[in-house]
Formats: C-alpha cells, structure tokens, sequence
C-alpha cells in the first residue's frame, strides 16, 4: 500500500514515473515545506504560490537527486531559494499598504479550571516570545534555527540546504543561540530552564 511506504521507497517509484507513488509523496512533504515556507517568509502573500513552484521544481528535476537521502534538503532548499526571491522581489516594489492594520491574538478558554487557564495562557506568551525573538535574528541564523529546531534536520543536512560548509551552519546555530538567550526576557528563560531541566 502506497500509504505505508517509506519517503524514500515513494522518491525511487515516483523516479520511475509512478505518479500514485508521487502524489502520496508531495502529500506527505508539502505540510513540512510549507510551515517551513511559512517561518522563512512572514506569512507571504505568495505562500501558496512558493510551496507549488518548489513542487513543480522537485517534479521536473526528481531524477538528478541522489543519493534519495538527499531529498528532504532538495526540497528546503529550493523553497528557501524561492521565498528569497519572493522578498527580494517584494523590496524592489517597494510598497507598504497603509490600510492593512495590526492584528490581535485573542486567546479563549471555554473549558478547564483557573489554573489550567493561566498555565496555557502563560505557554502561549512565552512561544509568542520566542517566535518573535527568532523572528529578530539575521536571516541565515533564523534559517538555520528553524530547519534545525522546528523541522529536525541535521547539521549537514542545513549545509546542504544553506549552501555553506558544516562550520558555518554550527557557527550559524551557536550565535543564533547566544542572541536568543540576549533577545529573550530574563524570566522567559528561566521558565524555559525550568521546563526543559524537569
């Protein structure tokens, strides 16, 4: 059953011009390049115009992938490609749309006791915290954070997505560390340690 099958048994079928096999395979790729798509760009208008070209891309050029272990960082890097060239077409427009106006989180709780309440409430500012802090941090750093924190590749792995030599992705990740832990409120990371030490 094609459900069942390995990434990389429905890559080397797919090659083979199964198209069931390639299917199942961009449906079960396409959630992860897409939150990846969604970190790198901000939620760009372009979004769902990324994550198909980068579909598009991997059909055309499926073949020269090899090894097939190779897959997973084909596929981020020609999303990261793409959404670089989406921003850096957005900056020669120069536009900002002076009616877009800010949005709110609004947070509601219909179930649970006044602890459970506060205990979500308070895990749900400290990831915003976070989330805003990686968001400050130089391109290539949150790039690298993010594929290796949020999506679990290995160091070699960004290398490879990246572009760069494996000292530079660990240079990337220890600095991008040492600035969150800076970005980051003196109480958030003590919480975080507290959290994580347990």
């Amino acid at each position: 059953m094609v459900a069942e099958t390995s990434e990389q048994a429905l890559f080397k079928a797919a090659c083979e011009g199964d198209e069931t096999a390639y299917e199942a395979l961009q449906r079960r790729l396409e959630p992860v390049i897409r939150r990846f798509v969604r970190r790198i760009s901000g939620g760009h208008d372009a979004e769902d115009d990324i994550v198909q070209d980068t579909f598009i891309r991997f059909y055309r050029n499926m073949h020269r992938i090899q090894p097939p272990s190779h897959l997973r960082p084909y596929l981020y890097r020609i999303a990261r490609n793409r959404c670089y060239d989406e921003l850096r077409r957005e900056q020669k427009r120069d536009w900002l749309s002076l009616d877009d106006e800010p949005v709110e989180l609004y947070v509601s709780f219909n179930q649970g006791n006044r602890n459970q309440m506060d205990d979500i409430a308070h895990w749900i500012l400290l990831h915003m915290e976070v989330r805003e802090a990686i968001d400050r941090l130089s391109p290539p750093q949150r790039e690298a954070l993010i594929l290796f924190s949020e999506e679990g590749l290995s160091y070699s792995e960004i290398a490879e997505v990246q572009g760069v030599s494996l000292g530079t992705v660990k240079s990337r990740l220890f600095h991008a560390k040492r600035q969150l832990r800076q970005l980051l409120h003196p109480a958030t990371l003590e919480a975080l340690e507290d959290a994580f030490s347990s």
